[in-house]
């Protein structure tokens, strides 16, 4: 692909052009932003751009022999929010004209090259220009351990020098210093003040005067040391160049054989993951007894199974065919708008917006759809679509889609992180589709489902293998999760582990159980009949996150966090809720285990053996009865109950539903939003009847 590369001069959007070239890339042209002519500046107050150093920038066309495209920055940092939209004035809006110059003249580039690390205000910035003008961004350093990155620039030949200081520690005597002499330095710094070794924090710029993509190096010759502050601690200086030269280089020197591309596989779970996998003795174990419902006497209504537990909600399996069952739909595109304006209904008459929903469920019949249903439900959302799990099964009926949903409101002054990265980069896989990777809000984390993708390409790993797909999928999953400084560990509630063919499912828990090491939490392992891209496993997640404000202000203003954390546990001891998950048999036939937390509580239960449908049915909601009781919690109080069962039981979505709320209503007013799926197989035996998750709060 031909690519732009967004140049400041520092060490970061060079390697990243490096990054560009080795993953098979072209750079086809280089583009900046400087301050304006008439500002008399070398420095502008950007929230974006390094412009230090703009006075070197227009040697870059000559040392690459790529045309070099300019703009001045005549914006400022008018949104300073997390997110960005079309703003007037604002410093981004520079970029978005600048990319279209490069494309009038290059309408074949496709992407652009962006060396962001750690910055979300960067990349959520560049990445909603790149969306505007139909282009990819590239970011391969993104989320890279800095210490590794730094070492690894160096090596591979990027000669940058330190142009800025700005750190208790660096000194103007460390300007003009390449980062390979200063690497030992910073290690030093980051050990002593947490100096972010790559200079993520602003600690340092760089200028970058020689690397293997160019033809000619820069020979600086004479420059001025400006001192912005002389403070004792944290000296701000900066070199402005005086004169610059460029000299021509040697083949030898355009080596580019240090350029490493990461390796998905050096991981350090990969080989114990797929180890184990391939370990894995004995076979499927068929249920029982087969069970089949025989009341098909039953009426099969269309009802609406929602639950409000303001702030949370929850919207049980909805189709477009839930207000009229004669209606008829001539494509997919007809039938997904009808289902999302049918969903959009609930919300609004909840007085909720898709702003607020935290998680969706998308169940497809026919996964060959999938681009297909996308591009209407895209046009639901705005910048940060909801997270979201899509799979393919049986739907049963003449629905083609089933959408499931989870919201929570909105509320002022109370924090709401979504983690919407559409780059590509090594870290984790982009967006395949209209949704985040997280929402964390109000003590949930909802992570969107995760398939084996290798991040720099978007493609499953060659040759197939469910193995290192598993292997895969658990390291994207573990890589997002470590950004919201949670632990996939220790602080998941709850896991699906979807899989596309029954005989995966003992493979799958091999993985699972390995990868935690310890005590797994409440996980349904479900075989369904396809998953996105023809992947053979994905996993779907809930974790338990902290409370924005766990305690009341006035009671708790003279506390420390650690006096908070002891009147926690000793309120959980006093409610009696287990720490970690447990196990929940007191019901013959019925696999049942909980997690349960100050702030929500997660059940699945699995039956195994039943002599008939209404015993699986009385089995399941028994066990569950207990589960509630061990977690001192009541029916009224389950959000969403998601039961999965056995194609071959020949009874539809619907009717499950309405078989499951008269048994809960025969214990609670209120029945949670229900959810019925079909699945081919069910349990990491493959001897689950039906299995079910529950979501409480």
């Amino acid at each position: 692909m031909k690519i732009v590369a967004l140049v400041s001069g520092g060490k970061d959007s060079c390697y990243n052009m490096m990054q560009c070239v080795a993953n098979g890339h072209e750079i086809a042209a280089i583009a900046n932003l400087k301050p304006p002519n008439d500002s008399g500046k070398d420095e502008l107050d950007s929230f974006m751009y390094q412009t230090v150093g703009h006075d070197a920038i227009h040697l870059y066309s000559e040392c690459m022999d790529v045309p070099l495209y300019r703009r001045e920055i005549e914006g400022r940092s008018v949104l300073q929010g997390s997110d960005y939209t079309v703003t007037a004035d604002d410093e981004t809006e520079d970029l978005y004209m600048l990319l279209k110059d490069v494309l009038s003249d290059h309408p074949d580039i496709k992407g652009v090259s962006v060396g962001a690390i750690l910055s979300n205000y960067q990349r959520v910035r560049v990445e909603h220009v790149c969306n505007r003008l139909g282009l990819t961004s590239f970011a391969y350093l993104w989320r890279r351990e800095q210490k590794e990155l730094l070492f690894e620039m160096a090596n591979a030949g990027v000669n940058a020098i330190l142009i800025k200081i700005a750190a208790i520690g660096l000194k103007p005597m460390h300007l003009g210093k390449s980062i390979g002499q200063m690497y030992p330095f910073l290690c030093k710094m980051n050990e002593m003040y947490e100096l972010h070794i790559c200079g993520e924090g602003g600690e340092y710029e760089t200028f970058t005067v020689d690397c293997p993509l160019f033809k000619k190096r820069i020979v600086v010759e004479e420059t001025e040391t400006v001192v912005h502050s002389d403070d004792a601690f944290a000296q701000v200086a900066y070199l402005r160049f005086k004169k610059c030269s460029v000299v021509e280089k040697t083949k030898e020197e355009m080596d580019m054989s240090q350029t490493i591309v990461q390796d998905w596989k050096s991981w350090n779970m990969h080989d114990d993951i797929v180890s184990a996998i391939e370990n894995v003795q004995g076979s499927l174990i068929e249920p029982i007894k087969k069970i089949v419902f025989e009341k098909q006497n039953m009426v099969e209504q269309q009802k609406s199974f929602d639950s409000d537990q303001s702030p949370y909600f929850a919207i049980g399996g909805t189709t477009a065919y839930q207000k009229n069952t004669q209606k008829q739909y001539y494509n997919i595109e007809e039938e997904t708008m009808a289902c999302m304006e049918a969903v959009q209904e609930k919300l609004t008459s909840k007085q909720l917006e898709w702003k607020d929903v935290v998680t969706m469920n998308v169940v497809v019949d026919n996964m060959d759809d999938f681009g297909r249903i996308n591009a209407i439900y895209k046009k639901f959302f705005d910048i940060n679509p909801s997270p979201r799990a899509l799979v393919g099964t049986k739907l049963n009926g003449k629905a083609k889609l089933q959408i499931d949903l989870v919201a929570i409101k909105t509320i002022d002054n109370v924090k709401r992180d979504t983690m919407h990265v559409q780059g590509l980069s090594y870290w984790a896989p982009a967006n395949i589709g209209p949704y985040s990777q997280s929402v964390v809000t109000q003590g949930h984390a909802f992570v969107a489902g995760q398939i084996g993708l290798v991040p720099n390409t978007l493609e499953l790993p060659e040759p197939r293998s469910f193995a290192e797909e598993a292997a895969l999928s658990l390291r994207n999953l573990e890589n997002i999760v470590s950004v919201l400084e949670l632990s996939l560990r220790s602080d998941i509630a709850l896991c699906y582990c979807y899989v596309s063919d029954p005989s995966y499912l003992p493979l799958a828990k091999a993985a699972w159980e390995t990868y935690l090491g310890q005590s797994a939490p409440p996980t349904l392992y479900i075989a369904l009949f396809s998953l996105p891209k023809g992947a053979m496993i994905e996993w779907q997640v809930l974790l338990n996150a902290p409370l924005p404000t766990p305690f009341g202000e006035e009671e708790y203003e003279n506390t420390t966090d650690e006096e908070q954390d002891e009147e926690t546990l000793r309120s959980l001891q006093l409610l009696k809720i287990r720490e970690d998950p447990f196990d929940v048999n007191s019901v013959s036939g019925v696999q049942c285990r909980a997690y349960a937390k100050s702030n929500m509580t997660s059940i699945v239960a699995q039956v195994t053996d039943a002599t008939d449908f209404d015993h699986v049915v009385s089995q399941l909601i028994r066990a569950v009865d207990e589960a509630l009781k061990d977690c001192k919690k009541k029916w009224n109080q389950v959000l969403s109950l998601r039961i999965f069962y056995r194609n071959e039981m020949n009874i539809t979505n619907e009717v499950l539903s309405h078989v499951l709320e008269a048994e809960i209503l025969k214990r609670s007013n209120i029945v949670p939003a229900i959810t019925s799926i079909t699945a081919s197989a069910l349990n990491f035996s493959g001897d689950g009847l039906v299995a079910c998750a529950l979501h409480v709060v």
